[in-house]
């Protein structure tokens, strides 16, 4: 679903105190390098700091020389954050997230969107994701939150589309990609087309992706594979692939997918499931791995659980 208000009070809040601190007479280089790691953590943001900056010129809320007049101290203000490489003075933007768009996308367990954005491009979410997505004159940017979603991403030479996720940043143009978030872990599936994927860290090298291949990232490590696509895509078309899949691994995937949750007792976790599988349909995924793994099936109201058969 689309959240009319994405932006919460919380970020509203942090972008007002950025933007009084930036205007102080004590303004200091640590405070200007902070507000930029601020303004590039989020989408979010850029877009609020926009919102509270063009209120504030409204209502006179943060003013120069007493003898100044308005429009005055309204630019001055504007030269101060220009200073900082944040804005250009005159008729071009204020700065790169001027007449900015932001929607977040959200999806629930089972749930799955597509959404095409203004610019053409096409993002599908999957089940239990969430992400921001920010439009500009001089931007297109993605934040995601957690989850997985496949980005169909339109041509525009001038606004390469930027996917922040944990701690990588991806910048691609027309190009197909996946980009699955848990916790810290981070995978980029090059579909189609290339992408160049490096740590957010200011410095840090690119590692450029080409069709078929995939980055798995967890902090510092990072492997690069060839693997099938087929398993890796296949939520795409509402099922889950297995080859040699732990059945525990393999039982997370499931629930992602059903208010029927499914539990594996320990003594069984650890054995091999393979088979496709039609996704939201926990029931049925239980019973055949059942007959398969020589496993029984308890079920409880909406609880499944997968113990080891009483032969064993």
């Amino acid at each position: 679903m689309v959240d009319p208000h994405p932006i919460s009070d919380k970020v509203y809040a942090e972008a007002a105190a950025w933007l009084a601190r930036l205007c102080a007479d004590r303004r200091d280089s640590a405070d200007e390098e902070g507000f930029k790691t601020w303004l590039a953590a989020n989408p979010e943001n850029a877009a609020a700091f926009e919102i509270i900056d063009r209120t504030w010129d409204d209502l006179g809320g943060i003013s120069g020389p007493e003898d100044a007049a308005p429009q005055e101290r309204r630019m001055s203000r504007r030269v101060l954050l220009a200073s900082i490489g944040l804005a250009t003075v005159g008729a071009t933007s204020f700065y790169a997230f001027r007449s900015a768009s932001a929607n977040t996308f959200e999806t629930g367990v089972g749930e799955q969107k597509r959404v095409t954005l203004e610019d053409g491009s096409q993002i599908f979410l999957d089940a239990q994701t969430k992400v921001a997505v920010s439009f500009s004159e001089t931007a297109r940017s993605a934040a995601m939150s957690y989850g997985r979603v496949n980005f169909q991403v339109a041509s525009d030479a001038k606004r390469p589309f930027i996917v922040e996720a944990a701690q990588r940043r991806i910048v691609a143009n027309h190009c197909d990609f996946d980009v699955r978030c848990d916790g810290g872990r981070v995978q980029v599936v090059l579909i189609h087309g290339q992408a160049d994927v490096r740590p957010k860290a200011a410095g840090s090298p690119a590692a450029r992706l080409h069709s078929g291949e995939r980055l798995i990232a967890v902090a510092n490590v990072e492997k690069f594979d060839r693997p099938k696509l087929a398993p890796l895509v296949a939520w795409q078309d509402g099922y889950e692939i297995f080859e040699s899949t732990r059945l525990e691994e393999a039982v997370a995937e499931m629930n992602r997918y059903s208010d029927t949750k499914i539990t594996v007792d320990p003594s069984v976790a650890d054995r091999k499931v393979s088979g496709v599988y039609r996704t939201g349909d926990n029931i049925a995924f239980a019973r055949v791995v059942a007959q398969l793994l020589s496993v029984r099936v308890r079920q409880d109201d909406r609880m499944l659980s997968l113990m080891p058969s009483e032969n064993n």
